[in-house]
């Protein structure tokens, strides 16, 4: 009987160091889990922000192209070279900064002008960077030699005043971004132009075709 007993006790011993080591082992993997959620968790809520000087991508590169009147006949179109610098604010949203140079055989264009815009682009692949855009600039002339009108003893002002006129414009776009090396992106886009203080002015547009290098990042 005592045997019996002492096997029972035994026994009784045994399951319950078991169920200690057990429980032991579950109250030790689950601070192991929940360490592995709070720091996903934290890793997910705690993004980089935006910084200026970091920007997804920058781009610089030349333009140049065709300036087609509607206000003038075929003699009234020109033709333009620029510089364009690009700025990624993400990889769907960028800054565009662009000055030109024009060259027609009337007043239907200014000299020279700049532009500031927004780009969108709705997707990207490993080639093409289709977008379309949208904005703001300014176009005056510049003063030659034959600009400074001598009557009798004083110069033409108003003819200078004239010439120096700033004529601000918005302007909408469309384009394709497509990659031909690792660092180096050919560009084609058509704009249109409408001056804001011409009033029945028909506006103008723009085709060019541009070529860019990408600093910064390797990956376009």
């Amino acid at each position: 009987m005592k045997n019996n007993q002492l096997k029972v006790v035994i026994l009784m011993c045994v399951f319950s160091l078991a169920f200690k080591v057990n429980a032991q082992n579950t109250n030790q993997s689950e601070p192991v889990f929940g360490t592995v959620v709070v720091k996903k968790t934290t890793s997910d809520s705690t993004k980089k922000p935006f910084n200026l000087f970091k920007p997804a991508f920058l781009r610089l590169g030349i333009i140049g192209g065709s300036m087609i009147s509607f206000d003038g006949g075929r003699n009234s179109n020109g033709g333009m070279l620029g510089l364009r610098v690009e700025y990624g604010i993400s990889n769907r949203f960028s800054v565009v900064g662009q000055l030109q140079n024009n060259r027609s055989r009337n007043d239907e264009f200014p000299d020279a002008q700049a532009s500031l815009g927004l780009n969108w682009m709705p997707f990207k692949s490993k080639r093409l960077q289709p977008y379309v855009g949208l904005g703001v600039g300014i176009g005056g002339n510049g003063l030659g030699r034959n600009d400074f009108r001598y009557s009798g003893r004083r110069f033409d002002y108003d003819n200078l005043n004239e010439r120096r006129h700033a004529e601000g414009f918005g302007l909408v776009k469309t384009g394709l971004n497509y990659v031909l090396a690792k660092r180096l992106i050919g560009t084609i886009e058509a704009n249109y132009q409408m001056p804001f203080q011409r009033e029945g002015s028909n506006g103008n547009a723009n085709i060019a075709l541009g070529l860019s290098y990408q600093f910064g990042r390797k990956k376009i």
